[in-house]
């Protein structure tokens, strides 16, 4: 008999990162980042749906799933800096409009989490943090981190697979691709920031190339077909072209809802509301 399935109607936040690790000590640190997590207040993990996608690390390890509501993926095709692919895998088991994605490098503070479970659906909006050192003090967004929909991600067909195999130039691509299609850049407040993490570079870097000659020209590229033809040319439109599976899933007890008889009536509302 299959088990019933859950609801994941409170998930209001989806947090996003990937890994690669290439020696068995290295997976300390995404389980350290989960336990972290774990300490947070309840409405937030209760509201919160983490997914950590292996980018096909060489290691063996059993995951944990630190009573979080938590799917890890592990994809296992081989692709050397499969970044873009890792980020579109992940996005796409999201269970909420609103997501975060981000590196291991980096993490949010328990204010910046119970913010952005309040926060309204992000839309057209994109937005970028500030990020705290070890110092304590505040410095410019990673370019590589963000809070936005999850329909906006997948609307613009997500990363560029394409870059998929060479380092570096896939984010960048990823933001210009999205403001020429109308995508509006924010900043949340310097209060909701995020984290550098402390982490020992020699057991969390890996071993790839980080040569960046091929993306390089691939970026021009495209932008020159942009520049060209326009109407969202220079997209491969790639998409998850690799295989993948499911490591583990784990589902807190639901929070109680809360009665809303008000809103099926007021479905009109929303149908004639141009900005949803």
């Amino acid at each position: 008999m299959k088990d019933k399935v859950r609801s994941s109607s409170h998930i209001r936040l989806t947090y996003i990162t990937h890994f690669y690790c290439d020696s068995p000590e290295k997976i300390g640190s995404i389980e350290e980042l989960l336990s972290n997590f774990a300490t947070y207040p309840t409405e937030v993990l209760d509201r919160t749906h983490f997914v950590i996608v292996d980018d096909g690390s060489p290691i063996s390890y059993t995951p944990q799933h630190h009573g979080l509501n938590l799917t890890w993926l592990r994809i296992t095709d081989h692709i050397p800096w499969n970044n873009p692919g890792a980020r579109n895998l992940g996005v796409t088991y999201a269970k909420s409009e609103n997501i975060v994605i981000s590196d291991t490098d980096h993490d949010l503070p328990p204010e910046t989490m119970s913010k952005l479970c309040r926060q309204p659906d992000c839309r057209k909006s994109f937005y970028k943090f500030k990020r705290m050192n070890h110092e304590g003090e505040l410095q410019k967004a990673h370019p590589n981190m963000f809070f936005m929909a999850r329909s906006r991600f997948m609307k613009f067909f997500g990363y560029d697979e394409e870059f998929c195999g060479h380092y570096a130039h896939d984010d960048m691509w990823f933001v210009k691709f999205l403001k020429w299609n109308g995508t509006i850049q924010r900043h949340m407040p310097d209060r909701y920031h995020a984290r550098m993490r402390k982490i020992d570079a020699m057991k969390h870097n890996h071993s790839l190339n980080r040569d960046q000659e091929t993306n390089e020209l691939l970026y021009q590229r495209k932008r020159r077909e942009v520049d060209q033809f326009g109407n969202a040319q220079g997209h491969s439109r790639t998409f998850l072209d690799f295989r993948w599976e499911v490591d583990l899933t784990h589902q807190r007890p639901a929070p109680e809802p809360r009665p809303n008889t008000l809103w099926k009536k007021l479905w009109w509302f929303r149908a004639a509301n141009p900005f949803r």
